[in-house]
């Protein structure tokens, strides 16, 4: 992937939630281009990670003092699978940690921060409604709930901050909790079978995991703000599940007594578009061929050390 390295050579670069999905992706993305970054993840020291609890104010704020950086990416964050079966005690630790890097960066008040929030802010919303950065929201979902308040919280406390209202990312990365389309694909090489449930009609809007790797790398450019970050296609969960379905070679079961779940709204992508109009968002289609093979070739690799 090609990154601004004139953009991005004169920051200090700081991931928080390092060995996360994306912030994984985002630390091996400056590590192929040769950019250094500092990786920080509260889960132990590995690689080359420094080990940070957010919700110790102290010592975030000691190790922010000593670093500096001009750019922090806050990846550490629970996931909508989190928010869903423990609301309070995620909110919390989101909180937490949130709260404690808005005070440490007092002193540093041109650090650049992007926080990555959700599509699920738009959760209640009716589906056939397009939403831009400034729909009023509703949400009914914890995690959409959450990260309402976090984007607020964030850009009240720290003017230069961006937040990505993320769509529902895929990609390959370590992700603790299998994405949309890994489940599919999972299933498909698990069971010989995509379950579908309903008639599949809930609507998705993907982002390719790298596309959204280059936005976020795009330097300066974006203003701060919020900003939706989604693919431009709107595809239902029976058509994706069709395509992944060819490409295993299994068949779809469509169980019709499940109920689906929510459909989001549609995210408009003009204010990105306005100011970062250079970045192309893959088709859906092509991005799912690419990835499904690497799928497909890392699961026979894994499959091979099995056996010997």
């Amino acid at each position: 992937m090609h990154l601004n390295r004139s953009s991005l050579d004169t920051e200090r670069i700081v991931i928080l939630g390092s060995r996360g999905y994306i912030g994984s992706v985002l630390a091996s993305t400056l590590k192929e281009a040769g950019i250094s970054c500092t990786r920080i993840d509260m889960r132990g020291r590995i690689d080359g990670h420094i080990t940070l609890n957010l919700s110790d104010h102290e010592a975030t704020r000691v190790l922010l003092r000593d670093l500096r950086p001009t750019l922090l990416l806050h990846c550490g964050t629970h996931s909508a699978l989190a928010y869903r079966e423990n609301f309070f005690t995620s909110f919390q630790q989101d909180f937490d940690a949130l709260h404690s890097l808005v005070s440490a960066l007092h002193d540093l008040p041109l650090c650049r921060v992007v926080y990555f929030s959700s599509s699920y802010v738009y959760s209640g919303l009716p589906r056939d409604v397009k939403v831009t950065e400034n729909s009023m929201l509703l949400p009914k979902h914890h995690f959409g709930v959450g990260k309402m308040f976090f984007e607020q919280y964030l850009l009240r406390n720290h003017g230069e901050s961006i937040v990505f209202r993320l769509s529902s990312v895929f990609g390959e990365g370590q992700s603790q909790h299998p994405n949309a389309i890994l489940a599919l694909a999972q299933e498909a090489q698990g069971t010989g079978k995509i379950t579908i449930w309903g008639a599949g009609t809930r609507m998705m809007q993907y982002v390719y995991l790298p596309d959204v790797v280059r936005v976020v790398f795009s330097g300066r450019a974006l203003p701060a703000g919020i900003y939706n970050l989604g693919g431009e296609e709107y595809s239902s969960v029976a058509d994706v599940a069709s395509q992944i379905a060819r490409f295993f070679g299994v068949p779809c079961v469509f169980l019709k007594d499940k109920t689906e779940g929510e459909t989001l709204p549609f995210m408009l992508l003009g204010k990105i578009r306005a100011v970062v109009p250079q970045e192309k968002f893959t088709p859906l289609k092509s991005a799912l061929e690419v990835y499904l093979h690497k799928a497909l070739h890392k699961a026979k690799n894994q499959n091979a050390k099995v056996k010997t």
